[in-house]
């Protein structure tokens, strides 16, 4: 058995066979493997590596987040049944951020800390101001508690931007992979200083990784990072996660899963880190767990 090293995964997909058989048929793309709690804890565990907090978040091609909650009774089945091994570990959850789903009674389990919004491509101009400000999202947003969060993916910064500013300001926000999946337009692309310079004035949003979708290069991520840690704040910044089961291609055409596993995912956002530490002077270990503990308590 080789050491074990402590391991953050803020961001992870657990789906089974039985979660993707209910949208066998209904996607424009193949669909991924399975892929459960049991397994990845048991790579992980196996390699040497001791995950201590795990967030599994909304996989956007599942109609609702009920794989979310099967894991969370999942891991206390293997926690009963083997305490040694996956004692532990503490699973949290982010949920479908829709008001009809989201509900007061779902957002009220204990280890569900936020939910997600996901719009993949859309251009900023398919976001009306009155997309995320009717009174369906006004009532979700009141139903969220105050440690919880709302989790806002989109590739474009300016897409995310149109999001945020219709979300009222007491309400914790994290922005997914950085903000931003367009490396090639650079950190000081116009709308992704606006985007940090909006985070800043509210003070509640936060950065996640891991950031490969934003470059699979770690060194062109951590400009990215560099100006999040200038801008808004290294106590703002999420750096340690995998995205696994790394589903998707890069802007070449490369699939992640050739890119990247759960090792090779650690190794990135530790290399990003380091070139993130040496451009800034701060700690890698503090940029990479500086702000979880805000996010999961």
């Amino acid at each position: 058995m080789l050491p074990s090293t402590e391991r953050i995964d803020s961001h992870v997909h657990f789906y089974t066979r039985d979660d993707l058989h209910r949208v066998a048929g209904s996607l424009p793309y193949s669909l991924p493997e399975p892929h459960p709690l049991t397994t990845y804890l048991d790579q992980l565990i196996d390699a040497g590596i001791t995950p201590t907090v795990i967030n599994n978040v909304h996989l956007s091609i599942l109609p609702d987040s009920e794989n979310v909650f099967a894991s969370f009774t999942e891991l206390d089945q293997l926690q009963a049944a083997n305490p040694q091994r996956y004692g532990s570990v503490k699973l949290v959850g982010t949920i479908k951020a829709d008001p009809a789903y989201a509900t007061r009674e779902r957002l009220a389990h204990p280890q569900v800390i936020g939910a997600r919004i996901v719009l993949h491509d859309a251009r900023p101009e398919t976001v009306s101001p009155e997309d995320f400000s009717s009174e369906q999202w006004s009532a979700f947003y009141a139903r969220l508690q105050p440690h919880q969060h709302l989790h806002i993916y989109a590739k474009e910064a300016e897409t995310n931007l149109r999001v945020l500013r219709q979300v009222p300001e007491d309400v914790r926000v994290i922005i997914d992979h950085l903000g931003s999946c367009h490396a090639e337009r650079g950190p000081d692309e116009p709308a992704y200083v606006a985007l940090l310079a909006e985070a800043k004035r509210r003070g509640n949003v936060w950065f996640k990784g891991p950031g490969y979708r934003t470059s699979s290069d770690p060194a062109q991520t951590a400009r990215f990072v560099t100006q999040i840690v200038r801008c808004v704040g290294v106590e703002k910044i999420v750096l340690e996660a995998t995205d696994a089961p790394h589903v998707g291609t890069d802007n070449t055409g490369v699939a992640y899963s050739k890119l990247f596993d759960l090792n090779k995912t650690f190794s990135f956002v530790d290399a990003v880190a380091h070139h993130v530490s040496k451009e800034t002077r701060i700690p890698a270990g503090q940029l990479l767990r500086n702000a979880i503990g805000q996010l999961v308590s």
